[in-house]
């Protein structure tokens, strides 16, 4: 992943690392300047002092162009790659197996897109500058201060500063750890939050905005905790380093003071050794905070390489063959299971012929829904057991068995976008198209009587339209895409008998050339189907048609008198 990134844009941070270290030594001239100014003030040789003083002005100007270029080259790049992993990620989410989303929450997967990924970019881009800049930094200062003025009392100085590295690598694992949890604990709110959005009506209608926000607040603390004892952690650094050079200091003022006393070192050098002595400081304070910052993005790195090694949807299932495949399926004593314990389905077997349509029923957690994801390939089938146009689904790539399949979900879910946008979804129907089959849907009267007509707009998850819109909004767009294969999922669920009959009608004649399954708790729409399949425990009870079940007295003969019943008593 990031190792193809630096492929293709790694030859940015050689400039980058030129010009950093460019810029170290340039800044490390300053402090010979200032004491020579300094020196020259004191003997009031005001040309020479002028002299150096330019030279100063002239130091700030090559750190201005080295450090703003530098930035451009490695900051330019950590941002470049800040969308190439946003990119990826995105991406590999896209092509990951339905069985994923069901057990990953969706705020993990945003606190890997925000939060992860901005740490991982952090690594790259500044973090790294820090370090360069550092070693480079303390390199080139304590290399003035030995050769340059005076050993033994660089060493003396600089004794204190193994502390100083000892206490920030110290501090490294338990900043790691607690910086990790805060981190977990972000996705933990931010999970809570998107869930709390998406489930707002049922939480008002059930008056439990105080139960949700007692929850929310005690993870908000709980987050708040972690954070402070990541930065606690944290905040030990600069203290404790600041104390160790505080000795530094204390040894360079007294035995440098002596050192200019005795004449073997001039006022300048004591000036100059002074400043590097607090530049060094600097580089030290900045390994502490680079060392934090490494942890995180560390911490980052291995959770993003942690999803982004979860399998993706084989490379055959995402290309398409282009070969023709007919609507007729057949599932040969089909069982299948999400898990070993307790499979979904048991020995089920049919035959849909084109033209034909299949209704199933049966109650809830039977198998039906299952079988519906078999056929889209949203989830393993065993071989040789569903069979979509005489082959095995196995053999059929996902994209070209998908693009034949109209499917029209319970829930009827709909983008923030127009009707007009969601019916067409990325197809190349014409508005005379989307308009007929919204019709076919049973829409048309409901849009004459919105003001924006086919421009309205559905709201986030199709939330502005009521269910039964929604349902027959999603079904239009089944229906543009002219699917050899059409699947509903209890799609009718949410609207009147009356619009029901109607849009049944208008499918019978619509799919004369296709086949249909249909779902269905309500019995009324699923009785013109030529064959209906009574599921129960996954395994297939009864069959027949609507007369024929109704004969035999049994499951689907019992829910048909209590579904009547129910109308009645209406």
């Amino acid at each position: 992943m990031i190792k193809n990134f630096l492929k293709k844009y790694g030859w940015n941070y050689i400039p980058g690392v030129a010009l950093m270290i460019l810029c170290s030594w340039i800044q490390t001239r300053a402090p010979l300047a200032l004491g020579n100014a300094v020196n020259e003030a004191v003997k009031r040789d005001w040309q020479l002092f002028f002299r150096y003083t330019l030279s100063i002005l002239f130091i700030a100007l090559g750190v201005f162009v080295t450090r703003f270029g530098w930035r451009w080259f490695v900051i330019r790049t950590s941002r470049e790659m800040e969308v190439y992993l946003r990119d990826r990620l995105f991406t590999h989410l896209l092509n990951l197996p339905v069985g994923f989303y069901t057990t990953t929450r969706s705020g993990d997967l945003m606190a890997y897109a925000i939060n992860d990924v901005n740490a991982v970019r952090l690594l790259f881009g500044m973090v790294f500058a820090q370090f360069i800049n550092a070693v480079s930094s303390l390199i080139f200062s304590i290399g003035e201060m030995s050769a340059g003025i005076h050993a033994r009392l660089t060493v003396f100085s600089l004794l204190p500063v193994p502390l100083a590295l000892v206490i920030v690598l110290g501090l490294g694992a338990l900043v790691r750890k607690r910086a990790k949890y805060a981190q977990d604990m972000f996705s933990v709110i931010s999970g809570h939050v998107q869930e709390n959005i998406n489930g707002m009506r049922v939480i008002k209608a059930f008056a439990q905005e105080d139960r949700q926000y007692n929850d929310y607040e005690k993870e908000s603390l709980e987050k708040m905790r972690a954070n402070r004892r990541w930065y606690f952690a944290s905040a030990w650094m600069d203290p404790l380093i600041k104390t160790v050079f505080g000795l530094s200091c204390a040894i360079g003022l007294i035995y440098g003071g002596n050192l200019v006393m005795q004449g073997t070192i001039g006022l300048n050098e004591y000036i100059a050794f002074n400043s590097y002595l607090t530049m060094i400081s600097s580089p030290i304070m900045m390994i502490g905070r680079v060392n934090n910052n490494l942890q995180r993005g560390l911490a980052g790195y291995r959770r993003i390489k942690t999803l982004m090694d979860v399998p993706e949807v084989s490379a055959f299932d995402m290309q398409d063959d282009k070969k023709p495949i007919s609507p007729e399926i057949r599932a040969k004593n089909l069982s299948f299971g999400y898990n070993s314990d307790n499979p979904a389905l048991a020995n089920v077997s049919f035959s849909l012929e084109k033209g034909k349509m299949l209704g199933i029923v049966g109650p809830t957690g039977a198998g039906k829904t299952t079988l519906f994801n078999l056929i889209l390939k949203l989830y393993p089938c065993p071989r040789g057991q569903l069979f979509v146009g005489g082959r095995d689904v196995n053999d059929i790539p996902a994209v070209s068995l998908r693009s034949k399949i109209g499917y029209v979900p319970q829930d009827g879910f709909l983008f923030d976008e127009s009707i007009e946008e969601n019916v067409r979804f990325f197809s190349d129907a014409t508005r005379e198209d989307i308009e007929r089959y919204l019709d076919i849907a049973g829409m048309k009267g409901d849009i004459a009587r919105m003001s924006e007509g086919l421009a309205t707009m559905c709201g986030e998850r199709g939330n502005h339209l009521s269910g039964g819109q929604r349902q027959r909004v999603a079904l239009a767009r089944a229906l543009v895409r002219k699917p050899e294969i059409l699947l509903l999922d209890d799609t009718l669920s949410a609207v009147d008998n009356d619009t029901e009959k109607r849009i049944l009608q208008n499918l019978k004649t619509e799919l004369k050339d296709r086949s249909c399954i249909t779902i269905s708790h309500r019995l009324s729409a699923v009785e013109a189907a030529d064959e209906i399949i009574v599921l129960d425990e996954g395994g297939i009870k009864e069959r027949g048609t609507h007369s024929q079940l109704l004969e035999m007295g049994g499951i689907y003969a019992h829910m048909y008198e209590l579904q009547q019943k129910g109308e009645s008593h209406d």
